[in-house]
Order: C-alpha cells, then sequence, then structure tokens
C-alpha cells in the first residue's frame, strides 16, 4: 500500500517506520526544513545548542521502553535526572546534542520531504491525492496515496480535509520559548531544570549544559500559555528584549552572548482525544499529541497507533 504522511514530528515518523517495516511504501511530507517537529533544537552563536520544544521525555508503557532500550544502547538517549526540585525516582530522558537528535535518527533510511508545504488532500479517482504549491524547496506537485496519515495540528488539518471529512474541534495552548546563551554558567540548580508553578512569566527552565543537549553554556525558557497568549504577536525584538530581561534571575553573573525567541502557536492540546488516533474518513487517519497526550510519549503511541490501524 502507498501511504502519504503528513508531519514530521515523533509520531509521523513513527508510523512511519511502522509501516515501512510492514511492508508498505511511505513518503513522509513536511513544511519544516528539519525532521523532528516540536523535538526541536538550535543552534546559537558560539557553537551553543539549545533544546526549543520538547526539553525531556519519561516512559510509562512498554512500547515505547522497547524502542527506549534501543536508542540508550546506541548511546543516542541518556538518563538525565529523576526529579527537579527533589528526586522522585521517575526518570527522566534526554537526547545527546539536542532533542532534534532523535528525530534525523527516526528519518534515517525513510522517504522524508522536507520544505513542503501541503495544502489539500482530497479524493480521486478511488484514491487520495496530497498537494502542495511552489516554495523555496521547489515547485507546486502532489503524490497519490492509498491512505493518507496526518500528524499536524488539528487546526491546521481542518484546512487541509476541509472538502473531504469533519474534523474534531480541538484546541491548543501556545508557548513562547526563548533560548540564550551565555558567556558563562547559569543559575538554574542542579540538575539543570526547574518547572515552575505560579511565576507570571516562566512555566519552565532548563540548562542544556547540564542536560547534555551542550557544550556551552545555554538556558531554555518556556513562557506561561497565558502569556504566550497575550503576547504572541508581538513585535519580535519588543518582545526578544522583555522577554530576556525576564529570564535575568536565572542567568547568574553570565552575560548573553545569544538570544532567540521561538513561537509554539499550538504547544500544547488543551483537551486530548480519547483515542490514540482518529479514522475521519476511509484512508485517512489523524494522530499527533492531540490523540495520543501532551507528552514525547503521546505522540510516539498516537504514531503507533496509526501505524496499526494501517497494517
Amino acid at each position: 500500500m502507498e501511504i502519504a504522511i503528513i508531519g514530521s514530528g515523533l509520531a509521523g515518523l513513527t508510523a512511519a517506520r511502522h509501516l515501512t517495516e510492514a511492508g508498505h511504501h511511505v513518503v513522509v511530507l513536511d513544511k519544516g526544513r528539519r525532521p523532528g517537529g516540536r523535538m526541536a533544537t538550535r543552534e546559537l552563536m558560539g557553537g551553543g545548542r539549545a533544546d526549543t520544544g520538547a526539553q525531556f521525555f519519561t516512559v510509562r508503557s512498554a512500547a515505547l521502553a522497547e524502542s527506549l532500550g534501543l536508542w540508550m544502547e546506541q548511546g543516542l538517549v541518556l538518563e538525565w535526572c529523576r526529579g527537579f526540585t527533589a528526586p522522585d525516582g521517575h526518570p527522566r530522558y534526554a537526547v545527546r546534542g539536542g532533542m532534534a537528535e532523535l528525530g534525523a535518527h527516526l528519518a534515517s533510511g525513510l522517504d522524508v520531504r522536507q520544505s513542503i508545504r501541503v495544502d489539500r488532500v482530497s479524493r480521486q479517482a478511488g484514491r487520495w491525492r496530497v498537494t502542495w504549491g511552489s516554495g523555496h524547496a521547489g515547485p507546486a506537485g502532489g503524490i497519490d496515496a492509498d491512505a493518507v496519515v496526518v500528524t499536524s495540528p488539528v487546526p491546521q488539518t481542518a484546512t487541509l480535509l476541509a472538502d473531504g471529512a469533519e474534523v474534531p474541534d480541538l484546541t491548543y495552548e501556545a508557548t513562547l520559548s526563548l533560548v540564550v546563551s551565555l558567556d558563562g554558567p547559569s543559575s538554574v540548580p542542579t540538575p539543570g531544570g526547574v518547572q515552575l508553578a505560579g511565576d507570571p512569566v516562566w512555566s519552565w527552565v532548563g540548562d542544556n549544559l547540564a542536560k547534555g543537549t551542550s557544550h556551552q553554556p545555554t538556558v531554555t525558557l518556556h513562557s506561561t500559555s497565558a502569556l504566550a497568549a497575550a503576547r504572541f504577536d508581538e513585535d519580535e525584538s519588543t518582545l526578544l528584549d522583555s522577554l530576556r530581561d525576564a529570564a535575568r534571575p536565572w542567568l547568574g553573573e553570565a552575560r548573553i552572548t545569544d538570544a532567540q525567541v521561538q513561537r509554539w502557536r499550538f504547544a500544547t492540546p488543551v483537551s486530548p482525544w480519547p483515542e490514540r488516533c482518529l479514522e475521519v474518513t476511509s484512508g485517512v487517519i489523524l494522530a499527533g499529541d492531540a490523540f495520543g497526550g501532551p507528552r514525547v510519549e503521546g505522540a510516539y503511541l498516537s504514531g503507533a497507533a496509526a501505524a496499526e490501524a494501517l497494517s
């Protein structure tokens, strides 16, 4: 069977690997420049690296535990810590060199086509036609498939399937991610991560050097959803200056050598769908963290469920 997957985040790549291993011909299409989706890592001036999206992951299912064992044997994944403010016994896992490295690993050997912005999925002559317009990656084009797995945020999915299926009305909270490189150590306490509750600006602060993402001091700070909702479309320069000032208490005496903002409009699904995936019409399956749950593991399990539904 020929299958098109829209989105090269963890759900899409997991579905693609499972379906390829089952003998199907799979093509993955994604508008981003590199695979991984919200498992994203940025390069900063001075050689620092910072995770801008997912910061770590936990494992509760046997399915992900099996993959975790392989990733750890390969030296790709490491156990970061077992709690932040205080140990709680539950391992948090990070990816050496940044979370994006897991996406690159999963994409290896697959037919993954980046910088393609799919604009429509329509039924034609008994098959599904997936089309996209011209862009910096090349001319407009399209492919035909027997089935389609769509892992993009659900509001975006609704525009792709406007003529072909009824998509559930699921909503998301946004996040603003500030990443900064420093000329000295941060003041983020051991083990290098803090989950905040009640802070007016930040919900998370992470030290990428402590985590093993970077060889240089870099810090990632995630805003609260309330702040992101209020300031998401603010001018870049004004927003960057304000967030940089708000980050100062976590940076110690170090000087900021670079600072960048990443805007995640669909960071966290508010009320995930109760099933791991959803077939909205014959041969079109929706997957992603809005179905598996708002964590790395949820996206992985959703992608696996989508693949099982088509196998």
